[in-house]
């Protein structure tokens, strides 16, 4: 059975994995995206990155997120003993295989090491329940969207004008979007499409195969992102294949004023081809990933795919059911405000909102993503056998009791200290327990800190720089750089909450998550007035304060959750063991006032804006971007030497990961776990 460290070896092996991954994935897209939202204008670019946005979301997340970190309460203490209540054969195999990959190399894959005593049939016959509930919650989705497009669109005629999707005003509920329901219906069938590939990712999952997951998740979102850009530049690359697409949809041509790409082809169809593409290779990739695993498994004694569900798959769906309807909650949180943007503001504010996210997340998606993942996978194994373990920890203090009651005086005072000794034996244990975990959350914790820090302490500063160099003044003379200044802050935020919350859900149990549950439930009813109130008054900046308002709330309970789980060791503190060293947020402070002073001197005092020549805003912007550099250089200087004792920790982690890939080391620590 794996340790502590030996999750928190897996983190760190996990997170580099899925960190290049995202790198790589995420440059070559934002070149791509970026030529994309220069073919858009805003209105179509919100039109994708926040309707169809939420419309994918909604019937994916929903359907797919309970099962998903659910069934890797499978790699837990269940996949290494559930099987007994089935047959001691196949323990006794399983046993073996252990110990097998254990002697192996071992340096291949995660899986290698941590996925040989799971039981690939019963992972599936849970996960594959996402197909049928997919079904019903995207129809249900899809029909939603469409009655709703419809009922406003008719509205807008009764009150005798029909606005078009290039409509810069008005309530965006009453733009008649050109093939609206057809391109619902294609996201539809797209999401579907992905959902059958859900099985298959799960089960690389719980396999910690975060290599494989790596390859398709690049391939797809590649995929989806040239479809867009050659679907979006198909005027000019085919116009003969263009005008025959003319022709067929001639009879529906989009109507005047529509933000439809030139010579025809409209947005919301070439999104909706991008994101079938994008299910499509998803679909073949899991597939072909899910497929070798099952070819692999050579497991003796297995059950039937029709067979009597077992006490593990029914307390593992129980599981499933209970992060689904947390899912729900956290969906309402996440995407209730894109909701109320949708309902009561303008499609160019959709598009603004829409492209500072995007952007705004890009560190969000690239760094913290994929280390909240690799977390959330090794601490919910670790949280399946954390339940076993205190239970026999306080067996012993249990019998002490009954036997000290049985006696006299005499009895009594030695029942008083075989209790004091079971306490102090419990204490050690669970110190032992809980220490690596707090050694390994520790280092995450600071450094998505860090990274938020450089967001909140630059961004402001650079936000209209960033989208004038990037995006041109179409974008940059809008409300984004508002807006991009304050989600920039908001990324601190998010860096705290997204692995604060990965931690405390992988560790709860259910009656803890039922408890989360309730308390989501509170902060969303919070988050949607504060949505509300904010967005009708503020717009797109509205929206970023109602969303770090809620984050601040899931923030402090997580803090609480986390401050409560550590209490058995007392040498833990959420200031000294979680958050950057006084001098590292010092050194922060004077870098954000020291670039809004450079923001201010060098482009709001000379009078900067759209009617500035590109060759003056270079010779302007070039001393505050070099201000930039020089900062950061101090700033890292400072961390460096602020900092040590958690570089050394990172560094001995990934040693540690190192030796055990050896054959020698896995030898001696399967010969221990043993």
């Amino acid at each position: 059975m794996a340790t502590g460290q030996d999750r928190a070896n897996v983190v760190a092996s996990g997170f580099l994995t899925l960190l290049a991954s995202q790198i790589g994935t995420r440059l070559v897209t934002f070149i791509i995206n970026l030529l994309i939202a220069r073919h858009l204008s805003p209105e179509a670019y919100g039109l994708s990155s926040v309707q169809f946005h939420l419309l994918t979301t909604t019937a994916l997340f929903i359907s797919r997120e309970g099962f998903r970190r659910g069934c890797l309460r499978f790699g837990g203490a269940d996949a290494d003993g559930a099987d007994k209540d089935h047959s001691s054969d196949a323990d006794s195999s399983r046993a073996k295989d252990a110990k097998k990959g254990a002697a192996g190399t071992g340096s291949k894959d995660s899986s290698s090491k941590h996925g040989s005593g799971i039981d690939n049939r019963a992972v599936l016959r849970v996960a594959w329940l996402v197909v049928p509930l997919g079904v019903v919650v995207t129809a249900a989705v899809c029909g939603l969207a469409i009655w709703r497009h419809d009922v406003a669109v008719a509205a807008a005629g009764a009150g005798g004008y029909t606005a078009t999707a290039g409509s810069a005003g008005g309530d965006a509920g009453h733009v008649a979007v050109p093939y609206y329901r057809e391109a619902v219906l294609l996201h539809g069938l797209a999401a579907l499409v992905e959902l059958a590939a859900e099985p298959f990712y799960i089960l690389a999952s719980v396999h910690l195969m975060f290599g494989a997951r790596v390859g398709v998740e690049f391939a797809s979102t590649l995929v989806k992102s040239l479809v867009t850009l050659g679907l979006l530049s198909l005027p000019s690359l085919a116009p003969a294949l263009l005008r025959r697409l003319g022709l067929a949809l001639e009879g529906a041509a989009a109507p005047a004023g529509s933000a439809a790409t030139a010579a025809g082809l409209p947005p919301a169809l070439v999104f909706s081809a991008a994101q079938l593409a994008l299910a499509a290779v998803a679909l073949v990739g899991y597939g072909v990933v899910g497929w070798r695993l099952l070819r692999a498994d050579k497991r003796t004694g297995a059950r039937s795919w029709l067979s009597r569900w077992t006490p593990q798959e029914l307390r593992v769906l129980g599981t499933s059911a209970v992060f689904t309807l947390q899912a729900v909650e956290k969906l309402a949180l996440a995407e209730g405000s894109k909701v109320v943007l949708a309902t009561m503001q303008s499609a160019v504010n959709q598009g603004v909102y829409g492209l500072v996210s995007n952007l705004g997340s890009l560190v969000v998606r690239t760094l913290f993503q994929p280390l909240e993942e690799a977390a959330f996978a090794a601490f919910s194994a670790w949280g399946a056998e954390a339940s076993p373990a205190t239970a026999t920890a306080a067996a012993p203090a249990a019998g002490t009791g009954v036997q000290g009651s049985a006696g006299g005086v005499a009895a009594a005072a030695g029942g008083k200290e075989e209790q004091a000794r079971a306490k102090a034996v419990e204490a050690e244990a669970a110190q032992r327990r809980l220490a690596p975990l707090a050694a390994a959350l520790g280092p995450m914790v600071k450094a998505v800190c860090v990274l938020g820090l450089a967001a909140a302490a630059f961004g402001p500063a650079y936000a209209y720089t960033l989208l004038r160099l990037v995006y041109g003044t179409r974008w940059s003379e809008t409300e984004a750089p508002a807006v991009l200044a304050a989600y920039s802050v908001y990324v601190l935020l998010l860096s705290l909450n997204g692995i604060g919350e990965a931690f405390v859900h992988a560790v709860l149990d259910a009656r803890g998550l039922q408890a989360s549950n309730a308390l989501l439930l509170l902060f969303t009813a919070v988050h949607l007035a504060a949505c509300v109130g904010l967005v009708g008054r503020l717009g797109a900046l509205g929206l970023v304060a109602a969303d770090g308002a809620n984050m601040v709330l899931r923030i402090a309970y997580s803090a609480w959750c986390i401050r409560r789980f550590f209490r058995p060791l007392p040498s833990f503190s959420l200031r000294r063991d979680l958050l950057p060293s006084a001098t590292t947020l010092a050194a922060f402070a004077i870098a954000a006032c020291a670039s809004g002073v450079s923001n201010y001197v060098f482009l709001v005092a000379p009078g900067t804006d759209g009617s500035t020549p590109q060759r003056l805003f270079l010779r302007r912007v070039a001393p505050h971007v070099a201000v930039a550099f020089g900062l950061l250089a101090v700033v890292s200087g400072v961390m460096l030497r602020a900092e040590r004792a958690t570089l050394r920790q990172v560094v001995e982690m990934r040693r540690r990961r190192g030796r055990e890939g050896e054959p020698g080391v896995a030898t001696t620590t399967s010969k221990k776990e043993d």
